[in-house]
């Protein structure tokens, strides 16, 4: 017979995992109907493969942010699915967390940008180099300026995923550029270099956080 101490036992695994995964899906399921709506519709009629998928990781970039910032702005919602104990450790965190999220917002702006940029898309090639110089630029400015505010266990986090990004970068970026070179594959398109590092970014923090044991199923 399950006792009423024992019964509560699965609910916060649920409300870690579960529900923000159900919540990212729906999330990024409506996000990318509207991009790809966006692509294929008239004002923007198809881009290339390398286009696209730039197209979403700036969109994921964006996602993110979003869903970061509210939680900063928002700390009782935020706790229910960000990877946090509860609302008081987002209240803490709520500087670092905007400063956070904005970045990841211009970065997600430029990649988007990119993407979008004539004679493929949309968008005129000097609106978007403005628009991909001040994104890339100006997350890389609100990113040191965030340093300052992480504790030791952040900063040490943070240089871990440089290091471990580094590696990736030169293993799979680098061996693609080494097929490429021989002759073996098509070498990557700029705009593929970009999408790569923005990913691999995004698995190595990942990777360092679920190494370091920060993110909670419970």
């Amino acid at each position: 017979m399950t006792s009423k101490t024992d019964t509560p036992r699965s609910i916060p695994w649920l409300r870690k995992l579960v529900i923000p995964g159900l919540a990212g899906a729906v999330a990024g399921f409506a996000a990318s109907y509207v991009l790809f709506s966006t692509i294929d519709g008239p004002l923007v009629g198809g881009l290339g493969t390398s286009q696209t998928i730039a197209a979403v990781v700036g969109m994921l970039y964006g996602l993110i942010a979003l869903a970061v910032l509210f939680g900063a702005l928002s700390p009782k919602m935020g706790a229910r699915f960000l990877n946090v104990e509860d609302a008081d450790e987002l209240r803490e965190q709520r500087r670092a967390l905007i400063l956070s999220g904005v970045a990841m917002a211009l970065w997600g702006v430029a990649l988007i940008a990119l993407a979008l940029a004539a004679p493929d898309g949309p968008v005129p090639q000097q609106v978007a180099l403005v628009i991909g110089i001040v994104g890339l630029a100006g997350g890389v400015v609100v990113a040191i300026r965030l340093n300052p505010l992480l504790d030791e266990l952040m900063r040490a986090v943070n240089l871990e995923t440089g290091a471990l990004s580094y590696h990736l970068v030169l293993l799979l970026v680098g061996g693609w550029a080494l097929l490429a070179h021989l002759g073996y594959v098509a070498g990557p398109q700029p705009i593929d270099l970009l999408s790569a590092f923005y990913v691999l970014v995004l698995l190595a923090s990942f990777v360092v956080a679920g190494k370091r044991g920060m993110i909670r199923l419970q």
